[in-house]
Protein backbone atom coordinates (compact mmCIF):
# COMPACT_ATOMS: atom_id res chain seq x y z
CA UNK A 1 0.00 0.00 0.00
CA UNK A 2 2.79 2.64 0.83
CA UNK A 3 5.82 2.45 -0.90
CA UNK A 4 8.61 3.40 1.45
CA UNK A 5 11.50 3.09 -1.67
CA UNK A 6 9.86 7.12 -2.05
CA UNK A 7 12.59 8.11 0.83
CA UNK A 8 16.04 7.63 -0.74
CA UNK A 9 18.23 4.64 0.66
CA UNK A 10 20.75 7.06 1.95
CA UNK A 11 19.40 6.94 5.51
CA UNK A 12 19.64 10.24 6.10
CA UNK A 13 15.78 11.28 5.41
CA UNK A 14 14.71 8.37 6.98
CA UNK A 15 15.84 9.05 10.06
CA UNK A 16 14.00 12.22 9.74
CA UNK A 17 11.30 10.33 8.96
CA UNK A 18 11.34 8.78 11.90
CA UNK A 19 12.11 11.12 14.55
CA UNK A 20 8.91 13.17 13.08
CA UNK A 21 6.65 9.85 13.30
CA UNK A 22 7.50 9.27 17.02
CA UNK A 23 7.35 12.73 17.72
CA UNK A 24 3.20 12.40 16.54
CA UNK A 25 3.33 9.05 18.70
CA UNK A 26 4.03 11.37 21.77
CA UNK A 27 7.22 10.90 22.42
CA UNK A 28 10.09 13.53 23.59
CA UNK A 29 12.74 13.48 21.21
CA UNK A 30 16.15 13.54 22.88
CA UNK A 31 18.90 13.69 20.36
CA UNK A 32 18.42 14.26 17.08
CA UNK A 33 20.03 12.61 14.19
CA UNK A 34 23.20 14.12 12.80
CA UNK A 35 25.62 13.82 10.05
CA UNK A 36 28.45 11.96 10.12
CA UNK A 37 29.16 8.96 12.36
CA UNK A 38 26.66 8.16 15.13
CA UNK A 39 28.45 5.74 17.30
CA UNK A 40 25.86 3.12 17.18
CA UNK A 41 22.71 6.00 17.91
CA UNK A 42 20.30 7.06 15.64
CA UNK A 43 18.11 8.88 18.17
CA UNK A 44 17.55 9.24 21.99
CA UNK A 45 13.62 9.59 22.72
CA UNK A 46 12.19 9.56 26.13
CA UNK A 47 8.24 8.56 27.18
CA UNK A 48 6.57 9.81 30.68
CA UNK A 49 5.28 6.05 32.16
CA UNK A 50 2.79 5.70 35.03
CA UNK A 51 3.65 3.44 37.55
CA UNK A 52 1.10 2.70 40.73
CA UNK A 53 2.92 5.85 42.72
CA UNK A 54 4.77 7.80 40.68
CA UNK A 55 5.52 8.78 36.75
CA UNK A 56 8.78 8.04 35.62
CA UNK A 57 11.19 8.62 32.32
CA UNK A 58 11.88 5.38 30.04
CA UNK A 59 14.74 6.50 27.56
CA UNK A 60 14.75 4.38 24.13
CA UNK A 61 17.61 3.93 21.50
CA UNK A 62 16.40 4.04 18.12
CA UNK A 63 18.53 2.61 15.59
CA UNK A 64 16.69 3.43 11.88
CA UNK A 65 17.46 1.18 9.10
CA UNK A 66 15.70 1.46 5.42
CA UNK A 67 16.08 -1.66 3.26
CA UNK A 68 12.92 -0.97 1.47
CA UNK A 69 14.58 -1.06 -2.01
CA UNK A 70 16.56 -4.73 -1.18
CA UNK A 71 13.26 -5.84 0.66
CA UNK A 72 15.83 -7.41 2.73
CA UNK A 73 15.02 -8.23 6.97
CA UNK A 74 17.45 -6.69 9.42
CA UNK A 75 19.36 -9.13 10.81
CA UNK A 76 22.10 -9.60 14.01
CA UNK A 77 24.48 -8.64 11.41
CA UNK A 78 22.75 -5.06 11.25
CA UNK A 79 22.49 -4.45 14.82
CA UNK A 80 25.60 -5.23 16.28
CA UNK A 81 26.88 -4.68 19.86
CA UNK A 82 22.96 -3.54 20.98
CA UNK A 83 23.62 -3.99 24.40
CA UNK A 84 26.84 -1.81 24.77
CA UNK A 85 25.20 0.53 22.31
CA UNK A 86 22.09 1.10 24.81
CA UNK A 87 24.44 1.23 28.05
CA UNK A 88 26.71 3.55 26.59
CA UNK A 89 24.05 6.05 25.76
CA UNK A 90 22.15 5.72 28.93
CA UNK A 91 18.94 4.20 27.74
CA UNK A 92 16.77 1.53 28.63
CA UNK A 93 15.40 -0.19 26.02
CA UNK A 94 16.05 -0.25 22.39
CA UNK A 95 13.26 0.61 19.10
CA UNK A 96 14.42 -0.63 15.45
CA UNK A 97 12.81 1.76 13.21
CA UNK A 98 12.80 -0.35 9.99
CA UNK A 99 11.04 -0.15 6.21
CA UNK A 100 10.81 -3.87 5.99
CA UNK A 101 11.09 -6.65 9.02
CA UNK A 102 13.55 -7.41 11.58
CA UNK A 103 15.13 -11.45 11.50
CA UNK A 104 13.80 -13.82 13.70
CA UNK A 105 17.51 -14.17 15.01
CA UNK A 106 17.41 -10.51 15.58
CA UNK A 107 14.13 -10.63 17.77
CA UNK A 108 15.53 -13.89 19.39
CA UNK A 109 19.09 -11.59 20.30
CA UNK A 110 16.78 -9.04 21.66
CA UNK A 111 14.52 -11.44 23.50
CA UNK A 112 17.55 -12.27 25.24
CA UNK A 113 19.02 -9.70 26.35
CA UNK A 114 15.43 -8.36 27.62
CA UNK A 115 15.39 -12.02 29.70
CA UNK A 116 18.99 -11.79 31.20
CA UNK A 117 18.10 -8.10 31.94
CA UNK A 118 20.79 -6.49 29.83
CA UNK A 119 18.05 -4.26 28.61
CA UNK A 120 14.73 -3.74 29.89
CA UNK A 121 12.41 -3.64 27.14
CA UNK A 122 12.62 -3.43 23.11
CA UNK A 123 10.35 -2.85 20.30
CA UNK A 124 9.95 -3.02 16.77
CA UNK A 125 8.31 -0.69 14.21
CA UNK A 126 8.37 -2.29 10.89
CA UNK A 127 6.97 -1.17 7.57
CA UNK A 128 3.61 -2.48 7.95
CA UNK A 129 2.99 -1.00 11.93
CA UNK A 130 4.47 2.22 10.33
CA UNK A 131 2.29 1.94 7.52
CA UNK A 132 -1.21 1.10 9.81
CA UNK A 133 -0.23 4.71 11.90
CA UNK A 134 -0.37 6.61 8.59
CA UNK A 135 -2.81 5.43 6.95
CA UNK A 136 -5.66 4.56 10.10
CA UNK A 137 -5.02 7.18 12.85
CA UNK A 138 -4.68 10.18 10.59
CA UNK A 139 -1.18 11.44 9.99
CA UNK A 140 -1.34 12.72 6.79
CA UNK A 141 1.27 15.34 6.90
CA UNK A 142 3.73 12.84 6.95
CA UNK A 143 2.63 10.96 4.60
CA UNK A 144 2.45 13.81 2.33
CA UNK A 145 5.53 15.44 3.23
CA UNK A 146 7.79 12.33 2.89
CA UNK A 147 5.48 10.23 0.75
CA UNK A 148 3.38 12.06 -1.54
CA UNK A 149 2.53 9.30 -4.26
CA UNK A 150 1.66 6.90 -1.51
CA UNK A 151 -0.53 9.58 -0.34
CA UNK A 152 -2.50 10.61 -3.58
CA UNK A 153 -3.17 6.75 -4.05
CA UNK A 154 -4.31 5.80 -0.46
CA UNK A 155 -6.02 8.76 0.40
CA UNK A 156 -5.73 9.54 4.16
CA UNK A 157 -7.80 10.17 7.35
CA UNK A 158 -7.36 13.60 8.30
CA UNK A 159 -7.53 14.59 12.03
CA UNK A 160 -10.04 17.07 11.35
CA UNK A 161 -11.06 17.03 15.43
CA UNK A 162 -9.26 16.53 18.53
CA UNK A 163 -9.48 12.37 18.18
CA UNK A 164 -10.64 10.26 15.39
CA UNK A 165 -14.44 9.73 14.82
CA UNK A 166 -15.60 6.24 14.12
CA UNK A 167 -18.62 5.08 12.02
CA UNK A 168 -19.37 1.78 12.77
CA UNK A 169 -22.14 -0.63 11.27
CA UNK A 170 -25.12 -0.76 14.16
CA UNK A 171 -25.35 -4.40 13.48
CA UNK A 172 -21.96 -5.82 13.83
CA UNK A 173 -19.39 -3.12 15.01
CA UNK A 174 -17.21 -2.67 12.10
CA UNK A 175 -15.89 0.29 11.44
CA UNK A 176 -17.01 1.43 7.65
CA UNK A 177 -14.24 4.51 7.07
CA UNK A 178 -11.04 2.28 8.74
CA UNK A 179 -10.21 1.24 5.55
CA UNK A 180 -11.73 3.88 3.13
CA UNK A 181 -8.94 3.20 0.91
CA UNK A 182 -9.45 0.21 -0.35
CA UNK A 183 -12.62 0.72 -2.11
CA UNK A 184 -14.67 -2.16 -1.30
CA UNK A 185 -17.81 0.18 -1.07
CA UNK A 186 -18.95 -2.40 1.63
CA UNK A 187 -20.61 0.32 4.13
CA UNK A 188 -23.60 2.17 3.36
CA UNK A 189 -25.87 5.20 5.30
CA UNK A 190 -29.79 4.13 4.83
CA UNK A 191 -32.65 6.22 5.98
CA UNK A 192 -35.84 4.60 7.44
CA UNK A 193 -38.43 6.24 5.77
CA UNK A 194 -42.13 6.42 6.93
CA UNK A 195 -44.49 7.53 3.71
CA UNK A 196 -47.33 9.36 4.66
CA UNK A 197 -50.34 10.07 2.08
CA UNK A 198 -50.85 14.34 1.79
CA UNK A 199 -47.79 14.78 4.24
CA UNK A 200 -44.20 14.81 4.54
CA UNK A 201 -42.37 11.59 4.32
CA UNK A 202 -40.72 11.07 8.22
CA UNK A 203 -37.24 10.26 8.95
CA UNK A 204 -37.65 7.87 11.88
CA UNK A 205 -34.08 5.99 11.64
CA UNK A 206 -30.86 6.52 9.80
CA UNK A 207 -28.76 3.41 10.44
CA UNK A 208 -24.99 2.60 9.07
CA UNK A 209 -24.69 -0.94 7.88
CA UNK A 210 -22.32 -3.44 6.00
CA UNK A 211 -23.84 -4.00 2.74
CA UNK A 212 -25.56 -7.96 2.99
CA UNK A 213 -26.69 -9.50 6.22
CA UNK A 214 -26.43 -6.39 8.50
CA UNK A 215 -28.18 -4.74 6.23
CA UNK A 216 -30.74 -6.95 5.35
CA UNK A 217 -31.60 -7.77 9.08
CA UNK A 218 -32.32 -3.35 9.29
CA UNK A 219 -34.23 -3.83 5.86
CA UNK A 220 -36.57 -6.42 7.52
CA UNK A 221 -36.78 -4.57 11.48
CA UNK A 222 -38.17 -1.41 9.71
CA UNK A 223 -40.51 -3.10 7.41
CA UNK A 224 -41.58 -5.19 9.90
CA UNK A 225 -42.13 -2.99 12.77
CA UNK A 226 -42.74 0.22 11.28
CA UNK A 227 -43.65 -0.62 7.36
CA UNK A 228 -40.31 1.80 6.72
CA UNK A 229 -38.87 1.47 3.64
CA UNK A 230 -35.22 1.76 3.38
CA UNK A 231 -33.30 4.23 1.41
CA UNK A 232 -29.51 3.98 0.89
CA UNK A 233 -26.00 5.60 -0.04
CA UNK A 234 -22.39 3.84 -0.39
CA UNK A 235 -20.77 5.68 2.04
CA UNK A 236 -17.41 5.26 -0.71
CA UNK A 237 -19.42 7.28 -3.14
CA UNK A 238 -20.20 9.69 -0.85
CA UNK A 239 -16.92 9.95 0.42
CA UNK A 240 -16.25 11.46 -2.89
CA UNK A 241 -15.92 15.50 -2.75
CA UNK A 242 -18.71 16.44 -5.06
CA UNK A 243 -20.79 13.87 -3.81
CA UNK A 244 -20.34 14.74 -0.40
CA UNK A 245 -21.38 18.08 -1.23
CA UNK A 246 -24.30 17.10 -3.11
CA UNK A 247 -25.28 14.51 -0.24
CA UNK A 248 -25.36 17.25 1.85
CA UNK A 249 -27.45 19.70 -0.30
CA UNK A 250 -29.86 17.42 -1.35
CA UNK A 251 -30.51 16.84 2.75
CA UNK A 252 -30.31 20.38 3.79
CA UNK A 253 -32.94 21.27 0.49
CA UNK A 254 -35.50 18.29 1.65
CA UNK A 255 -35.74 19.22 4.81
CA UNK A 256 -36.11 23.27 3.64
CA UNK A 257 -38.87 22.28 1.52
CA UNK A 258 -40.47 20.16 3.67
CA UNK A 259 -41.14 17.29 1.76
CA UNK A 260 -39.24 15.38 4.86
CA UNK A 261 -39.03 15.45 8.15
CA UNK A 262 -36.06 14.02 10.81
CA UNK A 263 -36.79 13.03 14.06
CA UNK A 264 -34.33 13.87 16.58
CA UNK A 265 -32.33 10.48 16.65
CA UNK A 266 -32.04 10.53 12.79
CA UNK A 267 -30.83 14.25 12.48
CA UNK A 268 -28.39 13.15 15.41
CA UNK A 269 -27.33 10.33 13.25
CA UNK A 270 -27.29 12.16 10.14
CA UNK A 271 -25.15 14.80 11.69
CA UNK A 272 -22.55 12.23 13.09
CA UNK A 273 -21.83 10.50 9.38
CA UNK A 274 -21.35 13.94 7.98
CA UNK A 275 -18.52 15.04 10.66
CA UNK A 276 -16.72 11.15 10.21
CA UNK A 277 -16.81 11.56 6.84
CA UNK A 278 -15.05 14.77 6.62
CA UNK A 279 -12.43 13.26 8.14
CA UNK A 280 -11.99 11.47 4.20
CA UNK A 281 -13.27 14.79 2.50
CA UNK A 282 -11.58 17.74 3.23
CA UNK A 283 -7.71 18.44 3.84
CA UNK A 284 -5.87 19.07 7.08
CA UNK A 285 -6.03 22.36 8.46
CA UNK A 286 -2.25 23.98 8.61
CA UNK A 287 -0.75 25.48 11.70
CA UNK A 288 -1.49 28.87 11.01
CA UNK A 289 -5.47 27.62 10.12
CA UNK A 290 -5.49 25.91 13.32
CA UNK A 291 -4.56 29.02 14.82
CA UNK A 292 -7.29 30.78 13.51
CA UNK A 293 -10.12 28.61 13.99
CA UNK A 294 -8.55 28.57 18.09
CA UNK A 295 -9.09 32.78 18.02
CA UNK A 296 -12.15 32.50 16.44
CA UNK A 297 -13.58 29.66 18.49
CA UNK A 298 -12.58 32.14 21.93
CA UNK A 299 -15.58 34.48 20.49
CA UNK A 300 -18.86 33.45 21.47
CA UNK A 301 -21.03 32.01 19.61
CA UNK A 302 -18.93 32.42 16.76
CA UNK A 303 -19.05 28.16 15.95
Amino acid sequence: MIDFTEIDIDGEVWESFARDFLEELGFYIESTPDRGADGGKDLLITEQLQGQLNKYKFRWLVSCKHYATSKRSVSEKDEINIQERVEGFNADGFIGFYSTLPSSGLNSRLNQLKINGKIKDFRFFDGKLIENHLVRIGYSRLLLRYLPESYRKIKPKHLIFDKYIPIKCDRCGKDLIENHHEENYDGIVCNAEIHHDGKPSEVIDVYYACKGDCDKYFEGYYWNNFKAITRWQDISDISIPVFYLKWIMGTLNEIESGNKVYTEKAFKKTKQITLALSQIVMREMTEKEKERVMALSSIPDYM
